[in-house]
């Protein structure tokens, strides 16, 4: 599938429409991570006063934008995958070998969504804190934050299963 082709695709699917917008947005989390980092470098070594705050907030930036990334590169089918043997197989043992990986992939991110949400709810429960010196709590926003991008994967992995088993049934 060309670059092309993959714009097109998600461009008229609503769900891969929203992911992929969403984790544009988000990229700029990492800029801003960077920004902190180098506000922090310039506070410690530049004016030896160092931050209790910016560690733990580029931290919770750079793993709210990675959580996304991972829906971003499913609809943009850039997942690993050893494309020298994919590509050597017929059309039809392509789309079997899609189905099973859409598959694959629903069961691993189901089962993922499901602990997922069990962390996010003990820890909102409990406000779980980073136990830093800052001690808010950022393992209460990552472990929600895991859970919703993993809610996020589960719908693109399902949507994506359906498709997957059309394109078999077509072939």
């Amino acid at each position: 599938m060309t670059d092309q082709d993959r714009t097109a695709a998600w461009r008229s699917d609503p769900i891969g429409r929203f992911a992929m917008i969403f984790n544009l947005r988000l990229s700029w989390l990492y800029g801003l991570a960077v920004v902190f980092t180098a506000y922090e470098v310039v506070m410690r070594y530049g004016l030896s006063s160092p931050t209790i705050w910016v560690h733990d907030i580029t931290i919770a930036l750079c793993a709210t934008a990675f959580v996304f990334a991972g829906a971003y590169a499913m609809v943009n089918d850039q997942h690993i995958r050893i494309t020298s043997v994919y590509d050597s197989f017929g059309p039809r043992t392509r789309a079997v070998l899609d189905v099973l990986h859409a598959a694959l992939t629903l069961a691993f991110v189901a089962g993922l969504t499901y602990a997922a949400i069990i962390q996010a709810e003990r820890s909102l429960a409990l406000m779980e804190t980073s136990g830093r010196a800052w001690d808010v709590p950022i393992p209460a926003f990552l472990k929600t934050v895991l859970a919703v991008g993993a809610v996020m994967m589960a719908v693109l992995a399902a949507d994506r299963l359906v498709r997957a088993v059309r394109r078999l049934r077509r072939s």
